[in-house]
């Protein structure tokens, strides 16, 4: 994911307990990943977890890339070995907080039913409620999956894109999607999976924070062709057609 909307590409791994989460950044021009996991912030919280499902979404609508992690461990009985261990662990959400901050991801304290116990595997999201903002469902081990439930108070404007096209590829699966507010650019790729055993939804999201609208949308399809479209409003689903000049309404999800 371009998770600092600077065009740095981030790969962000779970690992096994007592072993910290992954979080490889790409070197522009030299084709390597470095391992930031400490400098990021995601490192040390992370170390404890058992992490399963991991993702980049915008959980704020802020325009910056959170990370959720899915926890839980694959001994029913650990904790009678180690006791800092648990085979049930709560989720974890990381705030990117911007470049302004020592690090870019905190760890946020109040996550409501996240924080409670599971046996995490799978995780993923889509915007279920059709509200703008993104839910979060998680399956579990030998227990009934969650759906969790994203209720905003922050008054943050979004902008819900779904790509379609007449070709083979219907859903655009790997079109590249740049949207750019007051000189800042986000850049989405629809994806047919992520996270672990898990697929999210394929509509894209775009937090816009206090702003009212995108200034310009860019779609690199597939095919390899490019399309860009002007001004689009906030706090829509818009659906946007190979070929076709005009974007559309449409419901959200």
């Amino acid at each position: 994911a371009r998770f600092d909307n600077d065009g740095k590409l981030a790969v962000a791994i779970g690992n096994f307990a007592n072993e910290m989460s992954s979080f490889y950044v790409a070197r522009p021009g030299e084709g390597l990943f470095s391992d930031d996991a400490i400098v990021s912030g995601v490192g040390a919280p992370s170390r404890r977890a058992l992490t399963f499902g991991v993702f980049f979404f915008d959980a704020d609508l802020d325009g910056r890339l959170d990370l959720l992690a899915a926890n839980g461990h694959v001994e029913p009985e650990i904790q009678r070995v180690q006791a800092s261990q648990s085979y049930a662990q709560p989720g974890q959400l990381f705030w990117n907080c911007g470049p302004a901050c020592a690090r870019r991801y905190v760890l946020v304290g109040d996550v409501g039913n996240l924080a409670a116990p599971r046996v995490g595997r799978g995780a993923a999201y889509a915007d279920i409620d059709g509200d703008g903002d993104l839910d979060v469902a998680i399956t579990q081990t030998g227990r009934r999956a969650v759906l969790l439930r994203n209720d905003q108070t922050t008054r943050h404007h979004w902008v819900r894109v779904k790509l379609t096209s007449d070709s083979a590829n219907t859903n655009a699966v790997g079109a590249v999607v740049t949207a750019t507010t007051s000189g800042q650019r986000q850049v989405r790729v629809v994806n047919a999976a992520r996270s672990y055993l898990s697929q999210v939804e394929l509509p894209l999201t775009f937090g816009l924070g206090d702003a009212a609208q995108v200034d310009e949308l860019t779609v690199r399809w597939p095919s390899g062709s490019e399309q860009t479209w002007g001004t689009l409003e906030a706090d829509h689903m818009i659906v946007l057609r190979e070929g076709d000049s005009q974007p559309h309404h449409a419901q959200s999800p």
